[in-house]
């Protein structure tokens, strides 16, 4: 086995020269480099004998060779001097002795302790391979000390290689303590994506138990009570299994919740005033999920009472009045509204708004400016204001210092978080140097502006020094061709045929040449504008390349009004939206209701609604998503969760428009 880490480098032992202690032990060293030594992070070790230096080790080593001869006994005698290095937190130490060890051979009774040796000394080394490493445990044995250190060191390798199902599974078989364990294990099941549960079921079944709890608290999101119950359930079922008598912390905060028997809502809209429409539409929203409740519990009075408050043109003390006693509220829609209101609220209140302050938003979404072009966009977007800073913080720390059931959320439609998971899933995807063409607008630049930071966050992590981005702004049809074109640098191509005509007075029979490095491209711009890139990004690139590029695009891109002249228009561009628009989803009865009832629903109308809908169905959860941050809401603006800030992460799926017509993909 090729050894960890050398690289050609001499080193010499200045406290003891083991390599002294083995050439006097009669074996012939042979000439070659010794590793280059890293200090690693330190690891626990067994402990050999209290009050014994390495150096004892060694000498003893020595003088049992000259007098017996006997190689397995000095082996292991070196492999105690390299473990107490290691306890010593002398890893440099210890890799030359191990070293010199495998240079003489390793006897076949000494094999796992050097093994187990071998990757304490090096797990954690920046040039370690960690799939090296968990070769070498396999030789290790799996009983008493040396399988709980086996364990750790499992853990530890498969953490460093993201593989957090494996490392579950090992830190079961450490000699941490119970709750150590549940806790560890389950913070890493519930980071796996819910549909890998199976297969890392059916790879490692000690996890099962932990996956049929997770089960168990996906199904009982909307009550704490519910879950109670399933819960002593689960234990009888996995009585004298860790989990009987050890459970996760948050699933048993989950059920000491109240469920939210909320009996009196408040819902604050702009209901008159220039905003009156938008505030009516997401009323409509909030209404037809009320009623959605209604036929479920077949019952009027077991569901609360809605009061609807118009906020526009009233002061916050007129709205704190309005509101009075009432515990549970969801809006406002409006920013500014937000922002003035909900430091002055009382403690105890329960909140939903329906729009966030700026400094809520991860530091990559962060925006300059507000667009207020209309009146939908003033709806549905988020722009910075530092009003809230003092008083949401100290708000939100003083709820957490008494430890009521109070959650202050916000729920928002910002174009920002579309930019962001647009990155996230072309990276994902494998793309890295897509253009990306953005409209002067201040919605569009500020979506532009989102997806270049975090795309250089995305590119960080994988150590690159440059995000390979090319960037296109227009503000009408011309800038747009003309920024496209030297983009693709087929402008320059051009150039170079004429140049070439020029001097040889023939026509030269040759396609422009778009550039080759160019993976993807992706446009922020109107559903006006998007029509007339993507003909402009065809006729661009060649099509002798054999090289097809995907176009890609937000729902701020798309109109369902235009007909299917836009569908032709946009054929093969990617783009993702609410699942209440796609073709096909699982609300099609509801969407006949809807339709029946407000005919002829714009697309910004349409979105509103849903914004509604889940805005109000959201509500009864909050105290679970916010418990369980695993669990996640199917909405019809999206898929629903909440992250630590009690901003509702909002995953949109992908669609292509092939044929003149949209197609869900599955990716």
């Amino acid at each position: 086995m090729r050894h960890l880490g050398q690289a050609g480098k001499i080193f010499t032992l200045t406290a003891i020269a083991s390599v002294l202690v083995l050439s006097g032990c009669g074996s012939t060293p042979k000439t070659q480099s010794k590793p280059v030594v890293v200090e690693p992070t330190p690891i626990a070790t067994t402990q050999v004998e209290d009050n014994v230096t390495p150096e004892h080790k060694l000498l003893e080593a020595k003088k049992t060779w000259e007098r017996t001869r006997d190689k397995e006994q000095r082996d292991t005698l070196l492999l105690q001097a390299a473990d107490l290095y290691l306890q010593n937190q002398q890893p440099v130490l210890a890799q030359q002795v191990l070293y010199e060890i495998k240079e003489d051979g390793v006897s076949g009774a000494n094999q796992s302790y050097y093994a187990l040796l071998v990757t304490k000394a090096y797990a954690g080394m920046p040039d370690a391979s960690a799939e090296e490493l968990l070769s070498m445990l396999d030789d290790v044995n799996d009983t008493g000390e040396a399988a709980f250190q086996k364990a750790e060191l499992q853990t530890q390798l498969y953490t460093q290689q993201g593989n957090f199902a494996a490392a579950a599974n090992s830190v079961l078989k450490t000699n941490l303590s119970d709750d150590e364990k549940v806790q560890q294990v389950w913070l890493w099941l519930t980071s796996i994506p819910k549909a890998s549960l199976s297969t890392v079921g059916q790879t490692y079944p000690a996890l099962s138990p932990f996956i049929t709890l997770r089960e168990l608290t996906e199904e009982s999101a909307s009550s704490p009570a519910a879950l109670a119950r399933k819960l002593e359930q689960f234990q009888q079922v996995y009585r004298g299994h860790v989990l009987e008598k050890t459970l996760p912390e948050n699933v048993i905060k989950a059920t000491q919740l109240n469920d939210a028997g909320a009996n009196d809502i408040a819902v604050l809209l702009p209901l008159s005033g220039r905003l009156a429409r938008t505030g009516e539409v997401v009323k409509n929203g909030i209404m037809a999920a009320y009623y959605t409740d209604v036929e479920k519990r077949q019952d009027e009075h077991l569901l609360p009472r809605l009061r609807f408050i118009d906020t526009n043109g009233v002061d916050t003390q007129q709205l704190l009045d309005e509101i009075g006693d009432t515990k549970f509220i969801v809006g406002p829609l409006l920013k500014d509204t937000v922002e003035r209101l909900i430091p002055n609220l009382p403690i105890g209140v329960n909140v939903l708004a329906l729009n966030r302050p700026e400094e809520l938003m991860d530091s990559e979404t962060a925006i300059n400016k507000q667009d207020n072009n209309t009146a939908a966009n003033n709806a549905l977007s988020t722009s910075p204001n530092s009003a809230l800073a003092t008083g949401s913080n100290a708000t939100v720390s003083e709820l957490d210092a008494l430890d009521l059931p109070t959650s202050l959320n916000y729920f928002g439609l910002a174009p920002e978080d579309e930019a962001k998971q647009l990155a996230e899933f072309i990276f994902n995807k494998g793309y890295r140097a897509p253009i990306v063409i953005a409209a002067q607008s201040s919605l569009y630049q500020r979506m532009d502006d989102t997806f270049k930071k975090h795309w250089r966050i995305l590119n960080d992590r994988e150590n690159k020094q440059r995000a390979n981005i090319t960037s296109v702004s227009f503000n009408d049809s011309n800038s747009l061709r003309e920024g496209i074109t030297q983009a693709l640098d087929v402008a320059q191509s051009n150039e170079r045929i004429n140049q070439i005509e020029y001097m040889t007075n023939d026509e030269v029979y040759n396609m422009p040449r778009s550039r080759r490095d160019i993976d993807a491209i992706v446009a922020f711009s109107s559903p006006q504008d998007t029509e007339l890139l993507n003909p402009i990004i065809e006729a661009s690139l060649n099509p002798y390349d054999g090289k097809q590029v995907p176009v890609y695009a937000t729902s701020r891109s798309m109109d369902y009004d235009s007909g299917k002249n836009q569908w032709r228009d946009l054929q093969n561009v990617h783009f993702i939206d609410m699942p209440w628009l796609m073709p096909s989803h699982k609300w099609e009865s509801l969407q006949q209701e809807v339709e029946h009832a407000w005919e002829n629903q714009n697309t910004m109308q349409k979105r509103l609604f849903a914004f509604g809908f889940d805005a109000y169905q959201l509500l009864p959860q909050l105290g679970m998503l916010n418990t369980l941050n695993y669990l996640s809401h199917e909405g019809l603006t999206g898929t629903l969760s909440l992250n630590q800030k009690g901003e509702v992460i909002r995953q949109q799926p992908q669609a292509i428009i092939r044929n003149e017509k949209v197609q869900m993909l599955s990716e």
